[in-house]
């Protein structure tokens, strides 16, 4: 569909929600709790180089959510056309332009950090979770279970960012939590596959969900969400969270394993998220 004319700034307000305001925001704090975790001095954010560590990932990722749309906006239009922003009220040259301004300032903070550790891993890294954001959409949603595989071990990869941050990688715990995480949103991941089922087919992604059957999703899903169940029960134990919380946590997986086990994608998907979030309640 071609481009309409809008106000300029109902466009402005429509690109604020392709870059998934509240999901950067998240990603934001994910990384901020994980550095106070590890005993990051805080008070350090308040300088212009060093709130990097928690900007950068935020760039990356409304990169990533920029390019990500800009592809899917095929699919977009089947699945969720109430989101199908790109080429109507927002121009397809804005989101794209957006989205390197964004990566490229991301790497050359990201250069700055490195210059600043005498280490190449904060440019590495953001090097890496940019590249595979921009080629999520184009080429690895394509391929099964790889695409969402390396969308979630960037998630997990928040962890390890604000961990080696403060230089604690030799640290059992911050590496236990990404795999938890990683496999969650791995889930997530999969979760929205099986709900963007005919966009996917239509564009022809060939996605885990669409590679099964209705029962091996049904059961696969249930299957990782009792691994993650166990494994997020074990976690908080060991990091010595409060009673309350790993009754928390366990009780809000059983609803997750009650939403997949009646196949309510659309709960099980938000359900998820929480979930996600308080699993950072033991870094408080």
């Amino acid at each position: 569909m071609a481009e309409t004319n809008v106000s300029p700034i109902r466009s402005w307000l429509h690109w604020l929600q392709l870059t998934r305001p509240w999901n950067v925001l998240a990603m934001g704090t994910m990384v901020t709790l994980v550095l106070r975790w590890q005993d990051f001095p805080l008070s350090n954010l308040l300088q212009l180089g060093q709130i990097g560590w928690v900007l950068v990932p935020m760039l990356v990722g409304a990169a990533g959510n920029l390019i990500n749309d800009y592809f899917d906006v095929r699919e977009d239009r089947i699945n969720k056309p109430e989101r199908a922003l790109v080429g109507r009220s927002v121009k397809r040259r804005v989101v794209l332009v957006t989205h390197w301004g964004f990566t490229t300032a991301a790497l050359g903070w990201s250069g700055w950090l490195s210059a600043s550790l005498h280490e190449s891993w904060p440019m590495l890294m953001v090097f890496v979770f940019s590249l595979v954001l921009y080629l999520y959409s184009p080429l690895l949603k394509g391929r099964g279970a790889w695409g969402n595989l390396a969308v979630s071990l960037c998630v997990g990869g928040l962890v390890v960012w604000g961990t080696l941050a403060n230089g604690n990688g030799a640290s059992r715990e911050p590496w236990a939590l990404a795999a938890v995480l990683t496999l969650l949103n791995f889930i997530r991941e999969w979760v929205k596959d099986i709900q963007d089922a005919d966009g996917d087919r239509v564009a022809h992604h060939n996605t885990m969900a669409l590679q099964l059957s209705e029962s091996q999703n049904k059961w696969g899903v249930l299957a990782l969400l009792s691994l993650t169940w166990m494994g997020g029960v074990y976690w908080l134990w060991e990091a010595a969270a409060a009673v309350w919380l790993i009754v928390l946590w366990g009780g809000w997986g059983l609803a997750c394993l009650q939403c997949a086990l009646f196949s309510r994608h659309k709960s099980l998907s938000a359900f998820i998220k929480v979930w996600m979030g308080l699993l950072f309640g033991a870094l408080l």
